[in-house]
């Protein structure tokens, strides 16, 4: 890096702000940085805001240098790689992609969350004899849930409960109702309130996302 003032340093979390400050500063126009975790990110972050550029290094190439290594001497190293143009950078996408990318790993999250309480109120129901899954294909569809919501609302007769079958439906009320035929204890009915409630906590936050992304 002929001509232009490098800077190499391991993320220091407390005091982002004057760091970056400081690198303005000294006049530093580039930095590299070791991709340890996620600990990278705020400095990364933070000296890209100011228009400095930033190698983020893979420490593997580092790992094999020979010889009991502190971090002081890494970042020594790191920094005379640098200077010298021989550090390859990791790939990072731009921004916007970076952005986008951290609320739909979130989402995916929220997501398999979802399906896990989908699951446990399923379980719930086989415990109860309440066959929704044979009743309707999807219990986390029109007829599946309007069938959920009115056994946790307290309407728990089969043959109510039948009536909740959607049009397009291929299976009679009778059919259906057969199937819902179960055990109402107290404790099944309290489990899957509390399934639904944070099932449609869950869908609440997944929304959110997606109206941000």
């Amino acid at each position: 890096m002929e001509g232009r003032k490098c800077a190499c340093l391991k993320p220091l979390p407390p005091e982002l702000v004057k760091l970056a400050d400081w690198f303005e500063q000294v006049g530093v126009e580039s930095a590299a940085l070791e991709s340890t975790g996620v600990y990278w990110i705020p400095l990364f972050e933070m000296l890209e805001s100011r228009g400095i550029e930033v190698i983020l290094t893979d420490t593997r190439q580092l790992s094999r240098v020979p010889g009991r290594k502190t971090d002081a001497e890494d970042c020594q190293w790191i920094q005379l790689l640098h200077s010298c143009g021989l550090l390859q950078g990791c790939f990072r996408p731009k921004d916007e992609i970076c952005r986008l990318r951290s609320l739909v790993r979130v989402k995916a999250v929220l997501v398999a969350e979802r399906s896990d309480w989908l699951r446990r109120m399923q379980k719930e129901l086989d415990q109860m004899n309440v066959r929704v899954h044979r009743a309707v294909s999807d219990l986390d569809g029109a007829t599946g849930m309007a069938i959920l919501r009115a056994i946790v609302g307290g309407r728990a007769r089969s043959v109510k409960l039948a009536k909740f079958r959607d049009p397009r439906c291929q299976k009679s009320e009778a059919t259906i109702a057969k199937e819902l035929t179960g055990n109402w204890r107290e404790d099944h009915l309290f489990n899957l309130g509390q399934g639904l409630k944070m099932y449609d906590l869950i869908e609440e936050r997944i929304a959110e996302y997606q109206s941000e992304s």
